[in-house]
């Protein structure tokens, strides 16, 4: 059934609410083909135009439906608003005066007559003539009398400058069309001799002042066809061929354009105007060097040409002279010093230079001039995101968009700045709008790809970067996104297939062999991986992370001086780089087997940068190497020393708001740190503290790598004001659980989906609510905390978080204790967090060493990742023996007791950390709502997930470890099972079985061989890898300790239990 024009009218405003641009357009154009005077529909018809830059189309609609209803305010004002876009300020006061002669009054209009004010009294300098934008300059009565003007034209015409003399003429014209002074002027002008070979002819006045109106109406074939009759009867008129010009430039036809400006220099060489916007068409062919010889030509013959100087500092820009261009720009500014465009593209050249303040002046300069001046508002949000103003830059594009309601380019920038500020949903939704107003987007659908990626959400990515390739099928970027996402899908075939169409578009961009490499990597083709990054050397020899990923591939080939070499340059580029740091560990471990003295290859491990950062690391790489073995402790307090020595660790607050004492919260010695030893049941204990009065906790396994120092970096990055915002934006999984945004993990990976995979997403009896907190309690709660104190340390800030986080869930319990779920940290995470809080208390959560351990490693066995189930193995084996541990006050609790005897257990436990027995402690919950467990649990909401089930602890083990496999780890794990009473001590028989075991560390474990199997690596490739060899370095570094003390010296003391005889 058709709808009736007043239906279609209704849905076109509809849809124009809802941001369905090209609905709206549609139903706009249904109800103008039948009636084409429609007022409201040729009034909004031009506000979609002017949405998107067409504002010359706007005004033909505008004054469309002023001449259906000129007694519609807004049409008036539409019509006002495009013409001060398009700088035609003198018509746009004329419109505004006929609105007020018809009676318009308001707040619009008294508003719309303030702003012309503000324009008007920031020009200077008229010129009618066509500028390079196709629009009209300022009138000289503007800043001139009559009689002024008048002799002013007479003066110019003496010293042999008729343009500018009859520019003043047509500007008197425009304002008073029967001047006579200025009619006679122009006749005397065109009967006069101008130029070396012909005479200037221009129409009458009235003619011109017509043509010059249609064009300005946007009807540029009609221009061009009057300029074609006029021609023929004026063939030397200046005026026709500059109109002629213009028009087919407007078009896109340039090299008409070209044409029609040098037919006008064949009749006056001297023809400045001509240079000028011959100039405009060149550059907007690409030809700068022809552009900017007729720009410089332009200003030889006119030096004080404002325009012809700032559009030579567009073509200078774009060629990539920057200083030049500024200097330009300048001149033109020097000229005219109200000129806004100038000022703004200033500040783009000033940004192109790197020079961030100087073109934030810029684009105020702009602003200042021209209030409305979206485009500037645009500019600068770009530039405060490139200084890390992340804030002011969003508030920027939300200026440019209060004044231009569909700016794409605003949308999208301005989702890029969000995403960076670690908002991603509100990235998301800017990308939409960007999209919405410019289907055709390719850049917002790619960027809006990089934002779900980062969410975590890969298939809807991987959809958004497919959309921007149909827009754009040479999408070179777009290409190397789609691999990345599916790199992390786990599709590594299609991977390397985005990244090898990426390298045919742009075989120049080396972060897509670096792509390419790392899946090439994940699919064990360690050559190919090698070859891609020295692809990408060759092109940025200065590449760290090609090096590094370099590092990785030697390493997992066995080649351990190679890996290291190539770690070392990364180190040499980046000195900071984390990830070199944290690898480094595995060839230099497995460099043990060959190096015994382990000094002398750190020593070579020596960037050029000694800030404390780099110190750090490579005292952390020393302990990490080290902390098994006699050195464990010199190692420790090295780290600590230059950790207390670090002079960024604090944040001053410059405004203390609050002049009273702070209020009381968790003091530096009630922390209770709880970590895990495998698969031990920390997740559990964790559940059941959860809902102890005195206890302060947050889903803290979130925060593995608080204390890293790039995480505490990140949230003072902007200052004090901002601190509270970053820490939501880093952990906005701590407030609603179903989110997808990724948090950060062990060695810098990070995580998406955390809420949902630790069961936070699924609590309550009918496991169908969501851990959700108020955001913004949260935030005021600690933003009030926070002003208590003159400065902050991290681990200051981590207790007012909690103490914050209390409040926003309502919790009014004094709060004696910080329970903090530190899970599986790094080392240096690990020890910075011993070094902020030296007086915590260590909770480790043990269970049956082989037990834990397949529970560990099952999903990693059946995965084939050898080298998570290799490293696990060995962390297990070095965890027990940390020297951390041993010097902290710690305690090991093991999870078959807290099942078994949990009446006997948890009050121990709280007797140790300084808390009462609670009712509360029997039962699991996250933040008052019940929880079900981990779901990756094979127990998972079944019988086997109730507290104090023995399912679990019950479960028979060889999923993973062969017979001899769990001979081997037993017999290394046997002074730990001793100490925890899960075996008989028996010396005698463990001698025995130390010595059996020696020759069988150097052949393959039974789960190796099963795993080399299923991966195609004969036994020779598989015993040369790094990955084995760093595993077989830790197991035989453990089997000499062993074998030298009999037991391990640092192991961790078990909770002492008071069980009846």
């Amino acid at each position: 059934m058709e709808l009736t024009l007043e239906e279609a009218i209704q849905k076109a405003v509809e849809a124009h609410k809802a941001g369905q641009i090209q609905e709206a357009e549609r139903l706009y154009s249904f109800v103008l083909n039948a009636q084409p005077n429609h007022p409201d529909a040729n009034h909004n018809m031009g506000v979609l135009a002017a949405g998107v830059g067409k504002v010359k189309e706007a005004l033909l609609f505008f004054k469309t439906a002023l001449d259906a209803n000129p007694s519609i305010g807004q049409y008036w004002l539409s019509s006002i608003d495009a013409l001060i876009q398009l700088d035609q300020i003198v018509d746009a006061q004329t419109v505004l005066d006929q609105a007020k002669g018809k009676g318009a009054s308001g707040e619009g209009f008294e508003q719309m007559e303030q702003r012309l004010k503000v324009l008007k009294e920031t020009q200077v300098k008229a010129d009618p003539h066509i500028d390079s934008q196709n629009q009209v300059r300022p009138n000289a009565l503007d800043s001139l009398k009559l009689d002024q003007a008048i002799r002013l034209a007479k003066k110019k015409a003496k010293e042999g400058s008729p343009e500018d003399s009859k520019r003043i003429y047509n500007d008197i014209l425009t304002r008073f069309p029967k001047n006579k002074q200025a009619i006679d002027g122009i006749k005397s002008l065109s009967d006069g001799f101008i130029g070396k070979a012909s005479k200037v002819q221009d129409p009458p006045q009235d003619q011109i002042q017509l043509l010059i109106n249609i064009f300005h109406q946007g009807q540029l074939q009609q221009t061009l066809d009057s300029t074609k009759q006029l021609l023929s009867q004026f063939p030397n008129s200046l005026t026709l061929y500059n109109l002629q010009g213009a028009a087919n430039a407007g078009l896109g036809r340039l090299d008409s354009a070209i044409d029609s400006y040098k037919q006008a220099l064949r009749i006056n060489p001297d023809f400045a105007d001509a240079y000028n916007n011959m100039g405009v068409a060149l550059q907007n062919k690409g030809d700068l060097e022809a552009a900017i010889h007729n720009c410089q030509q332009a200003i030889k013959i006119k030096p004080d040409y404002a325009e012809a100087y700032y559009n030579l500092g567009n073509a200078l820009n774009n060629k990539g002279d920057l200083e030049t261009a500024i200097d330009s720009y300048k001149k033109a500014l020097k000229i005219e010093p109200g000129y806004a465009m100038a000022y703004s593209n200033m500040g783009n050249a000033l940004k192109d230079k790197g020079d961030h303040d100087a073109s934030i002046d810029s684009y105020k300069q702009a602003l200042k001039i021209r209030p409305d001046f979206a485009e500037s508002y645009n500019n600068m949000g770009v530039v405060l995101r490139d200084k890390g103003d992340l804030d002011a830059a969003i508030d920027s594009y939300k200026q440019a968009l209060k004044i231009k309601l569909d700016y794409a380019e605003a949308y999208y920038n301005m989702g890029s700045a969000l995403n960076d500020n670690g908002d991603l949903d509100a990235a998301i939704d800017s990308y939409k709008h960007a999209i919405n107003i410019k289907p055709d987007y390719a850049g917002a659908f790619n960027n809006m790809g990089n934002t779900l990626r980062n969410k975590g959400d890969l298939d809807a990515a991987i959809g958004s970067y497919k959309q921007a390739l149909k827009i754009k099928p040479d999408y070179a970027e777009a290409y190397n996104n789609i691999g990345i996402a599916q790199n992390d899908n786990g599709d590594l075939a299609a991977a390397i297939g985005s990244y090898k169409q990426a390298l045919k578009i742009k075989p120049d961009h080396a972060d897509t062999y670096i792509n390419m490499g790392s899946a090439l990597m994940n699919m064990g083709d360690l050559d190919a991986t090698i070859d891609s990054c020295q692809q990408a050397l060759k092109i940025r020899p200065d590449f760290a992370e090609a090096y590094y990923n370099m590092g990785e591939a030697h390493h997992k080939n066995g080649d351990l001086m190679l890996s290291i070499d190539s770690f070392k340059q990364a180190l040499k580029i980046k000195p900071d780089s984390s990830g070199a740091w944290n690898n480094l560990i595995f060839p230099l471990q497995a460099m043990k087997l060959q190096t015994p003295e382990i000094e002398e290859l750190l020593s070579r491990i020596n960037p050029k940068a000694s800030s404390m950062h780099v110190q750090i690391a490579k005292s952390v790489l020393r302990f990490s190497l080290y902390q098994g073995g006699k050195n464990a402790e010199n190692a420790l307090n090295e780290v600590c020393n230059l950790l207390s020595k670090t002079d960024n660790r604090t944040i001053k607050n410059l405004e203390v708001t609050k002049k009273e004492s702070p209020p009381q919260i968790i003091g530096p010695d009630n922390t209770v740190a709880l970590v895990h030893f495998g698969r031990s049941g920390t997740g559990l204990l964790h559940s059941l503290i959860d809902g102890h009065p005195e206890v302060s906790t947050m889903p803290s396994i979130y925060f593995s790598e608080f204390f890293n120092h790039s995480t505490w970096d990140k949230i003072v990055s902007d200052g004090w004001s901002k601190m509270t915002d970053h820490f939501i934006a880093t952990y906005e999984v701590l407030f609603d659980a179903s989110v997808q945004n990724p948090i950060k993990s062990k060695s810098g990976k990070r995580i998406a989906n955390v809420g949902q995979t630790e069961g936070m997403a699924n609590l309550g009896d009918q496991r169908d609510e969501v851990l959700r907190v108020d955001k913004a309690l949260f935030r005021e709660e600690l933003q009030r905390l926070m002003n208590f104190h003159g400065h902050l340390d991290a681990f200051t800030f981590f207790k007012l978080a909690h103490a914050a986080y209390d409040k926003a869930l309502k919790d009014r319990n004094i709060k004696n204790l910080m329970f903090y779920h530190i899970h599986n940290p790094d080392n240096y995470a690990k020890l910075n967090f011993v070094q902020a809080a030296p007086h915590a208390k260590w909770v480790m959560m043990v269970r049956e060493p082989i037990q834990a351990c397949e529970a560990w490693t099952k999903i990693n066995f059946h995965n084939n990742d050898y080298a998570r189930v290799s490293s696990k193995v060995f962390t297990m084996l070095f965890e027990i023996d940390n020297i951390i541990y041993h010097k902290q006050r710690s305690v090991g609790v093991r999870l078959e007791d807290l099942k078994e005897f949990p009446r006997k257990t948890i009050p121990a436990l709280c007797d140790w950390m300084g808390i009462k027995e609670s009712s509360s402690l029997y039962e699991m919950t996250a933040q008052g709502k019940k929880w079900w467990g981990d779901p990756s649990s094979p127990d998972y909401a079944k019988d086997g997930m109730e507290p104090f089930g023995t399912t679990s602890i019950k479960r028979k083990v060889g999923s993973v470890f062969t017979d001899n496999d769990r001979f081997i780890l037993r017999t290394l794990f046997y002074p730990f099972s001793v100490q925890f009473g899960y075996v008989e001590e028996n010396i005698e028989q463990f001698k025995a079985d130390l010595k059996t075991i020696r020759p069988m560390l150097d052949e393959m474990f039974g789960f190796e061989k099963t795993m080399a199997k299923r991966t195609q690596l004969d036994a020779e490739q598989f015993m040369t890898s790094g990955t084995y060899l760093y595993f077989r370095s830790g197991l035989i570094e453990r089997w000499n300790l062993l074998a030298k003390l009999h037991t391990y010296p640092n192991m961790i003391e078990p909770l002492k239990i008071n069980f009846p005889q």
